[in-house]
């Protein structure tokens, strides 16, 4: 009887020892989920700071008794750009709590990626030469290229890949290419821009809720763009990555899981 009790104690003990453990790595999942939600929020005050100026100041500049007709509709454009800016950065910031929490749903279907990727140059093209860029797809695939997989979460990764690459490229060129890789398609948006430099690109992709970018402003941007596009890639099946070019400049490149190739 005696032994059977110590057995007991000695379960006993164990399971104790198991929930401490438990309890121990629960707590510390909570510690970094804090931490990083406040850090997601800590970005997301810095980056809604300048649409939101944008639009009450020039709000204000229209109250003005002496603003000419032409003024005012310079100033209603860029409340209106400043508007949907900051639109775009809310629905993102709500996008990527939806991925953190696995709520986040896409649609794979089958579709032409050429013909995506034609409207997407027809798309960018102006606002590149704007700037004096050269925008141009390289090897672009004449016959039909039809995959499975998910048209608007494709697109809106590439789209944010082509904003960024505009944006931070001051001269020289964009290009944009895509191919087969067995059961994935890989894209790759190459630009002569600024480049990623240490320590930025050991996070570049988890930046926004992982490092208080907000407090460092060494690098333009603060990470949102990326981070969410990393969140999308994953639920292609597939992965992004960066490489500085030599000459200058980024390459970025991701697949996407092809699922009629399974």
């Amino acid at each position: 009887m005696h032994v059977e009790n110590n057995e007991w104690q000695e379960k006993l003990k164990e399971e104790n020892k198991h929930l401490k453990q438990e309890l121990k790595a629960l707590n510390e999942q909570k510690k970094l989920a804090d931490e990083q939600y406040a850090i997601l929020f800590a970005n997301l005050s810095h980056e809604i700071r300048s649409p939101l100026n944008g639009i009450l100041g020039f709000a204000e500049l229209l109250r003005s008794d002496d603003v000419s007709c032409e003024e005012g509709k310079t100033y209603t454009s860029v409340i209106e750009e400043s508007g949907v800016a900051l639109m775009n950065i809310i629905y993102d910031v709500l996008d990527l709590s939806k991925i953190k929490a696995g709520q986040y749903k896409v649609y794979p279907e089958a579709f032409d990626l050429n013909d995506m990727i034609f409207d997407l140059l027809m798309m960018y093209r102006p606002q590149a030469e704007q700037k004096g860029l050269q925008l141009f797809v390289e090897n672009m695939i004449s016959e039909e290229f039809v995959i499975h997989s998910s048209p608007e979460t494709i697109l809106r990764i590439l789209s944010k890949l082509l904003d960024n690459a505009i944006k931070y490229t001051k001269g020289g060129w964009i290009k944009l290419s895509y191919k087969k890789a067995e059961q994935h398609v890989v894209f790759e948006v190459e630009d002569t821009g600024i480049g990623i430099q240490e320590p930025t690109r050991s996070n570049l992709f988890n930046r926004f809720i992982e490092l208080d970018v907000s407090k460092s402003r060494k690098v333009s941007g603060t990470g949102l763009d990326l981070t969410l596009c990393n969140g999308l890639v994953k639920l292609l099946g597939g992965e992004i990555w960066h490489e500085n070019r030599k000459d200058g400049g980024s390459v970025f490149n991701f697949s996407v899981e092809d699922y009629s190739a399974r």
